[in-house]
C-alpha cells in the first residue's frame, strides 16, 4: 500500500505504509549534566562506545536504526523487512539493552570515561505508521511518521515521571503473548495526543525473571488495583510494604505519595482515572 506526502513547497514523495511496525525510542537520564563535565573529545568517545553497544543490540534483533539525536536512538521493527514477531523483537531489544547497560557502566567506571553511569529510558509502541524515504529529491531520509511514533517518543519521556526504564502501550504488551514480566500501570493522556492509553512497565522476559521480582510485581498489582478502586488507605500500606523490601522502587514511592495526597484531598467524583502528562 502506498501513500503520498506533500510538505509546503516540496514535491510529492511516495512512501510505503506499514500497518504493523514498532518504534523504539531511547534516551539517557541526565545526559546534559554528563556532557557538561566532559571535554568534547571525551564526550565523542563515550557516545561512540555507548551508541555502538546499544545499536548492535537493535541490529541483532533485526531492527532498523532511523537516526541518532545526541545520546538518543530512534529505531523501529517491522520495516523494511516484514517481521511477524516485530513487537516481541522490540521488547526483547529493550530488555537486553538494560542488561547490557550493566556491562557498559562497568566498563566506563573502570576506564573513568564518564562522571556518572549511563541509565537508559526506553519507550515502545506498535501500530500503523508511515515508513519510507521522506524529504526532498536532493536529500531524503528513510524514516517513520505517525501518531504511533509520537506516542512511543512520549512514553520514553513518561519514564521520568514514573521512575521506570521501559514503558510500552497496552496494545504492544498484549501482542507479546505473555512473554514478558510487566507491571500494569495507569491510563495516561500525553501532551499532543488526546486519546488516553494504558501503559505497562516491561521488566524482564518471563523466562529470565527471578521469583523475587515476580513476587514484587504481584504485590504491586494488588496495591494498584486497590488504588484504582480509590481505597487509598489499604493501597498506601501495600505500597509501603513493597518499599520496605525494595526501597529503590520509584513506582511504589510515586503511588504511595499519591495515596496520601488523595486521602487528604480526594479527586473529583467524576474523575475518569486518567493522569495527564504535560511534560515531554
Amino acid at each position: 500500500m502506498t501513500v503520498t506526502l506533500q510538505a509546503s513547497g516540496l514535491p510529492l514523495l511516495t512512501t510505503n505504509c506499514s500497518l504493523s511496525s514498532a518504534p523504539l525510542f531511547t534516551d539517557i537520564k541526565g545526559f546534559t549534566g554528563i556532557a557538561e563535565a566532559l571535554a568534547p573529545e571525551q564526550l565523542v568517545d563515550l557516545l561512540n562506545y555507548y551508541l555502538s553497544s546499544m545499536s548492535d543490540i537493535i541490529l541483532v534483533h533485526k531492527g532498523t536504526i532511523d537516526k541518532y539525536e545526541g545520546d538518543a536512538i530512534i529505531s523501529f521493527f517491522g520495516a523494511p523487512l516484514d517481521l511477524p514477531d516485530h513487537v516481541i523483537r522490540a521488547c526483547t531489544t529493550a530488555v537486553v539493552m538494560k542488561r547490557i547497560e550493566k556491562e557498559i557502566n562497568r566498563h566506563i567506571t573502570e576506564k573513568r570515561i564518564s562522571p556518572s553511569p549511563l541509565l537508559t529510558r526506553i519507550g515502545i509502541n506498535t501500530g500503523e505508521m508511515i515508513v519510507g524515504n521522506m524529504g526532498t529529491k536532493k536529500k531524503m531520509n528513510y524514516t517513520i511518521m505517525g501518531n504511533v511514533v509520537n506516542l512511543a517518543a512520549r512514553l520514553e519521556g513518561v519514564n521520568k515521571q514514573y521512575g521506570t526504564w521501559i514503558l510500552a502501550a497496552e496494545d504492544t504488551v498484549r501482542q507479546t503473548e505473555g512473554r514478558f514480566l510487566t507491571r500494569r500501570l495507569d491510563r495516561i493522556r500525553v501532551k499532543g495526543i488526546n486519546e488516553p492509553v494504558r501503559i505497562y512497565e516491561i521488566l524482564e522476559t518471563n523466562a529470565e525473571a527471578s521469583e523475587a521480582l515476580r513476587e514484587q510485581v504481584n504485590l504491586f498489582q494488588k496495591a494498584h488495583e486497590l488504588f484504582e478502586k480509590r481505597n487509598w488507605t489499604e493501597a498506601e500500606k501495600m505500597f509501603n510494604n513493597i518499599l520496605e523490601t525494595s526501597p529503590g522502587d520509584g513506582l511504589s514511592l510515586l503511588n504511595m505519595n499519591r495515596c496520601r495526597q488523595f486521602f487528604n484531598k480526594p479527586p473529583a467524583h467524576l474523575w475518569d482515572g486518567v493522569f495527564d502528562i504535560n511534560e515531554k
